[in-house]
C-alpha cells in the first residue's frame, strides 16, 4: 500500500486544471474497488479491503465497531471520532469518522448525502498525496443505502497520523521555552504547496491542520478536511492565507495566547 500513497507524480508542484483534482467523478484512484457487503457499498484498497470484510462481519456500520471497540481512543470532532486498531493487524491504526452535514442546513440535513462527501474525500485526498501535499490516507469507507439507493449514509476510515497535534493545539502551548518556529515554518510550507498546485481549502482554519513528528525529527504539516477542497484556484495563495488568518485571528482574541499572534505575524496579519 505504500507504493501507491507515497509514490511521486510527474504533476508535483503544478497547478491542477481540473476543480476536482487528477481524478473524475465516479472513478477511484489505481488500486481502489468496490465490493457489496450485504448491502453496504465498499470503496478500499485492495490490501484493505479483508480489514472492512471483518468488521462488517460482526457489526452493522464501521461506525458502530470502533465506538465499541475497547481500545478506542476518543477524538474531538463535530461528532464522536474514534482511533482505533485494525482487527488483526494492532499495529495499525486507523480513524473512524461518520460523514455528517456541517453548516445551516445541519440541524435538517444531519447524515443523509445524495452523494457521499467520502467519495469526493477519496479523490482529492489520493490527489493531493499524488502532489506532495500531507493529508492523512484514506484507505476506504463504507456507504449505506437508504430509500432503495437513493441516499446514502457513510463511514470513512484513515491512517492515523502519529505523534501529532493540531496546529491550535500547538500555539495554545504556553511554556515561554516552546519554539513555535519549526511549527509555524511546516504550515507556511503546506500554504506554499497548496498555492503551487491551484488548490483552495474553503475551511483552512488552525483545526484543519494537523502538525506532525517524523521519525527524523523533522516537522510535517498535514491538511484536514479536504472534502471541500478545490483546485484550478488560481487566487488560490491569498485565498488560503486569508481563510487562515481570520482563524488565528479568532483564536487569538479567544485565548490570548502569544503562539497565534506569531502565526498572524507570519501571515502578514
Amino acid at each position: 500500500m505504500s507504493d501507491l500513497f507515497d509514490a511521486l507524480s510527474p504533476f508535483a508542484g503544478s497547478p491542477i486544471a481540473s476543480p476536482g483534482g487528477l481524478i473524475p467523478d465516479g472513478m477511484y484512484p489505481s488500486g481502489y474497488g468496490m465490493k457489496l457487503l450485504r448491502e453496504t457499498r465498499v470503496i478500499a484498497h485492495g490490501s484493505t479491503m479483508e480489514y472492512f470484510e471483518a468488521i462488517l462481519e460482526d457489526h452493522p456500520t464501521v461506525y458502530a465497531w470502533a465506538a465499541k471497540h475497547p481500545d478506542r481512543r476518543d477524538l474531538s470532532g463535530r461528532r464522536a471520532v474514534y482511533a482505533v486498531p485494525l482487527p488483526g493487524n494492532e499495529d495499525v491504526t486507523v480513524v473512524v469518522r461518520h460523514n455528517e452535514h456541517g453548516g445551516l442546513l445541519r440541524g435538517l440535513t444531519r447524515d443523509v448525502f445524495r452523494t457521499p462527501r467520502a467519495a469526493r474525500e477519496l479523490r482529492i485526498s489520493w490527489t493531493l498525496r499524488h502532489v506532495g501535499i500531507a493529508t492523512p490516507r484514506v484507505i476506504g469507507y463504507a456507504q449505506y443505502p437508504l430509500a432503495g439507493g437513493q441516499l446514502w449514509r457513510a463511514d470513512v476510515v484513515t491512517r492515523e497520523v502519529p505523534v501529532s497535534k493540531d496546529l491550535a493545539a500547538m500555539l495554545s502551548v504556553t511554556d515561554t521555552t516552546v519554539d513555535h518556529r519549526p511549527t509555524l515554518d511546516a504550515a507556511i510550507t503546506l500554504l506554499r504547496r497548496l498555492a503551487r498546485t491551484w488548490a483552495f481549502h474553503p475551511d483552512l482554519n488552525v483545526k484543519n491542520i494537523l502538525i506532525s513528528t517524523e521519525l527524523d525529527g523533522s516537522i510535517t504539516a498535514n491538511v484536514l478536511d479536504v472534502d471541500t477542497l478545490r483546485f484550478a484556484e488560481k487566487n488560490a495563495e491569498w485565498m488560503n492565507v486569508a481563510r487562515l488568518l481570520r482563524s488565528a485571528q479568532k483564536w487569538r482574541r479567544r485565548t490570548g495566547h502569544a503562539g497565534f499572534s506569531a502565526l498572524i505575524d507570519r501571515l502578514g496579519g
